[in-house]
């Protein structure tokens, strides 16, 4: 591959980096007092996810539109469902749409550093 780079593969197939592991609960309580620490810790994990998937279909930009937004957070759990299929979580489930609607600052840190503890083993960055 051009610059020696290699690509990851884990027992699933082939995924991208391991994401940031975040607390939360931090997010979620930080994020209701700070709008602006909520959204730039969204578009972290949107941009983490969609760079550990390798695929083009997540744009954190979609946070600011508000009818697309909604429609961006009501297909996440699918994604993150196929994220923890392809970093080999046993047993991978994912809350309803409408917890991730109402409390996506607490559901996506939570399942993303399952994600990120399937993938690298548990070990930590």
């Amino acid at each position: 591959m051009p610059g020696g780079a290699a690509p990851i593969v884990a027992s699933g197939g082939a995924r991208g980096p391991i994401g940031q592991t975040r607390n939360p609960i931090m997010v979620l309580v930080v994020g209701s007092i700070c709008f602006v620490y909520a959204i730039i810790q969204m578009w972290g994990m949107l941009s983490e996810l969609k760079a550990f998937r390798g695929k083009d279909d997540i744009n954190p930009i979609l946070l600011f539109v508000p009818i697309l937004n909604i429609i961006l957070l009501w297909g996440l759990p699918a994604k993150v469902l196929e994220a923890k299929q392809m970093a080999g979580v046993p047993n991978a489930q994912v809350p309803h749409p409408v917890l991730y609607l109402l409390l996506g600052a607490y559901f996506l840190p939570s399942d993303l550093n399952e994600v990120w503890a399937a993938a690298g083993g548990g070990q930590p960055r």
